[in-house]
């Protein structure tokens, strides 16, 4: 699929997503009854969750579990603004035969989005804590050859952790951090399940890999820090670009300034991804998002310094 298919083909997501309730119904009537049933009367009752296959916007079959991914589901994509503008990010940026590392992937929605744009001759390595949602990530990586995954925690040391799964609908807050979250009103009705988790240094896993990827999207969920941390030698030597989902200081981002902070004191910019998936250099990421109203969103790191 050409990359200009591939961007309006984004475009149609965010169409999808943007219209009404009765707009969304029409586009798929059955899918978005389905959906919605499930969630509100099927979920709310049982907790269960339940395995769907989509078809992305990108041409890729893929494993979900409702309610988490409805949006994938119903649109073909991840529909936040956050996640449209990342995606057109990767396709202008990606090129075949890249590497691409997805810390923290979910059911990997950009990392099969990356094997798309990398090809047959390229790499995606993605890590997953949970391992309730790395089996569904292992089910999607199998779609092909480029994806290899992994159920670890990425983080500064070699050993385990305490990592926290939460519910279905609310699993993309899986953590390791889980205090941030013990305020919310969510948090109290759907407690989370204690494990302990695997964890692996990105510095040694790429130096045994003896690769240097491109992009790294790092999304974990207030361990941003750590991973950087584990990361310190690589990006020393190296120049990947990093994609880190930041959040607002009323959300709690000390973790994240750490990892900004880390960044800058080895030469990377900061840059905001605009709604064309082209970048703009920001002097504050805290002021951006207040500027913009905006309680996260995926910030890129680059050492070089150019708006493109």
């Amino acid at each position: 699929m050409a990359h200009d298919s591939m961007i309006n083909n984004v475009k149609k997501v965010e169409q999808i997503a943007s219209a009404s309730k009765m707009g969304r119904l029409l586009k798929n009537p059955l899918k978005y009854i389905h959906a919605i049933l499930f969630r509100e009367l099927v979920y709310k009752n049982t907790k269960r969750e339940k395995h769907v296959m989509a078809t992305t916007f990108f041409g890729v079959d893929m494993h979900l579990l409702l309610p988490s991914s409805s949006d994938i589901y119903l649109t073909g994509g991840k529909s936040h603004d956050s996640e449209t503008r990342l995606a057109k990010f990767l396709i202008h940026e990606l090129q075949t035969g890249d590497t691409f590392v997805d810390v923290g992937a979910h059911y990997g929605y950009f990392s099969l989005l990356a094997a798309k744009l990398v090809g047959d001759t390229g790499t995606v390595y993605s890590f997953e804590a949970s391992p309730t949602t790395y089996s569904i990530l292992h089910k999607n990586a199998t779609l092909t050859s480029t994806v290899q995954a992994y159920n670890l925690a990425v983080s500064d040391s070699d050993t385990e952790l305490t990592f926290y799964e939460f519910p279905n609908l609310y699993s993309e807050y899986n953590t390791s951090e889980v205090e941030q979250f013990e305020q919310e009103e969510w948090f109290q009705k759907h407690k989370p399940r204690k494990i302990r988790i695997s964890t692996t240094i990105l510095d040694q896993f790429l130096s045994e890999e003896k690769t240097s990827p491109s992009i790294i999207k790092i999304d974990v969920e207030g361990a941003e820090h750590r991973v950087i941390a584990g990361l310190r030698n690589h990006i020393n030597d190296n120049a990947p670009a990093i994609v880190m989902e930041y959040l607002s200081a009323e959300r709690g981002n000390v973790q994240h300034k750490q990892a900004e902070q880390a960044l800058r004191a080895v030469g990377y910019h900061v840059y905001a991804i605009n709604p064309n998936g082209k970048l703009t250099k920001l002097d504050s990421v805290e002021s951006y998002l207040t500027k913009n109203r905006l309680d996260s969103d995926n910030i890129v790191f680059r050492k070089r310094d150019s708006d493109t």
